[in-house]
């Protein structure tokens, strides 16, 4: 790996800067992740409260293939489509190779949740029973800002110990 040895004060100078840009990134980041699963949490209580459940067959849109370190996976983009109140609605989603049979029947269903009030607002009835209870929301929350707190320490530690390293001092000639 790459050192830039550098001297010894600016060495406490950038490790200082690193800190507050690693707790600045780890705060930005956290706010993003709050707000995404307070935001899924909420558009699933819309929905929930006033729910018309409906049954729209599933139809498989492509296979996406990718390889990796030797390993294929396959990920598969699935779409739907239901009417309410006279007007079609299209959703998708995708999944992994392991959760994509029960999908690839020809009979296939999703069960989708809309809003009475506006269809527009729907999803797959499975996703929002998993967004809808808060205890499950924040759960998953703390896990991850967990996770993003290790990663921001460790990418502190990388580049105040591996990246950017104070200077050794001259030995003295003999």
């Amino acid at each position: 790996m790459i050192s830039i040895p550098v001297s010894a004060a600016s060495h406490t100078r950038f490790v200082r800067v690193s800190r507050w840009l690693c707790i600045v990134g780890y705060l930005i980041a956290t706010a993003v992740f709050a707000t995404s699963a307070i935001s899924g949490h909420n558009q699933a209580q819309a929905i929930l409260k006033d729910a018309v459940m409906v049954q729209a067959p599933v139809k498989l849109d492509i296979i996406e293939e990718s390889r990796r370190k030797g390993r294929t996976t396959l990920k598969y983009h699935f779409s739907y489509t239901f009417e309410a109140n006279g007007v079609p609605y299209k959703g998708e989603f995708t999944t992994a190779e392991d959760s994509a049979d029960q999908y690839l029947d020809e009979d296939a269903q999703v069960q989708v949740a809309y809003a009475r009030s506006n269809p527009a607002n729907f999803e797959r009835a499975d996703r929002l029973q998993g967004m809808q209870g808060l205890g499950a929301v924040l759960g998953r929350l703390c896990v991850a800002l967990g996770m993003l707190a290790i990663l921001a320490f460790i990418v502190h530690l990388l580049l105040t110990r591996k990246l950017i390293v104070p200077r050794e001092p001259a030995l003295p000639a003999a």
